[in-house]
């Protein structure tokens, strides 16, 4: 990812504390491993601040960016290097660590992956909010939605059947802990082909010797 993934807060709060202002950031994943960063905004604070919000987040990467009198969303694509379909015939771990203390891994048991999303997210630390944000108790809310179903997670609830939520505040760090589980079908009915071609293979191979 290029720089943070948070950059696009980068004093967009700082421009509105002395009103009502709700946060919400959202991943979702997408089946070829991509994601997409959903950035929303909303609250009286904003009022005479979309203009200036949006040109900072447009500068940052986002896209698909939508404002209203006191409501803003923002979209920022994102791409994981490694990340791709062909990789996961190797088994292995692929991690990386964003400046907001989380970290993000997929590891490959070839017939199904695990993406996962760990650690503590401090979303005040990557946006150098000042100190005092924490006094002020601003509502935020972080959301990971992807196409598979989950193993495991620490969300304070969950939306639907896949997006899992944390309701936390801005400025006080809080865990994240989710691990979703892709299966991959194709990779098993190769896996199969090929055993029955070599299990093929070697009983011909077999008859023979005995034949001669």
């Amino acid at each position: 990812m290029r720089g943070s993934w948070w950059f696009g807060l980068l004093g967009l709060l700082a421009l509105s504390l002395s009103g009502c202002l709700e946060t919400e950031a959202k991943l979702t994943w997408h089946e070829d491993g991509s994601m997409d960063l959903t950035v929303r905004l909303e609250g009286d604070a904003l009022a005479g601040q979309t203009d200036a919000i949006a040109s900072q987040l447009r500068a940052s990467g986002f896209r698909d960016i939508r404002v209203g009198v006191e409501r803003l969303t923002a979209v920022q694509p994102l791409k994981l290097a490694g990340w791709d379909r062909w990789s996961g015939w190797l088994p292995g771990r692929l991690a990386y660590q964003d400046p907001s203390g989380l970290v993000f891994s997929r590891t490959s048991w070839v017939v199904f992956e695990d993406y996962a999303l760990d650690g503590e997210l401090d979303a005040a630390r990557v946006t150098e909010l000042p100190s005092f944000v924490q006094a002020l108790n601003l509502p935020f809310v972080f959301k990971v939605e992807a196409p598979w179903p989950a193993l495991a997670s620490n969300a304070t609830r969950v939306e639907g059947e896949r997006t899992y939520v944390w309701q936390a505040t801005l400025g006080r760090p809080f865990p994240v802990h989710v691990v979703y589980r892709r299966w991959y079908p194709e990779r098993i009915a190769v896996l199969v082909l090929l055993a029955v071609v070599m299990g093929t293979v070697l009983w011909r191979r077999s008859r023979r010797r005995r034949r001669a």
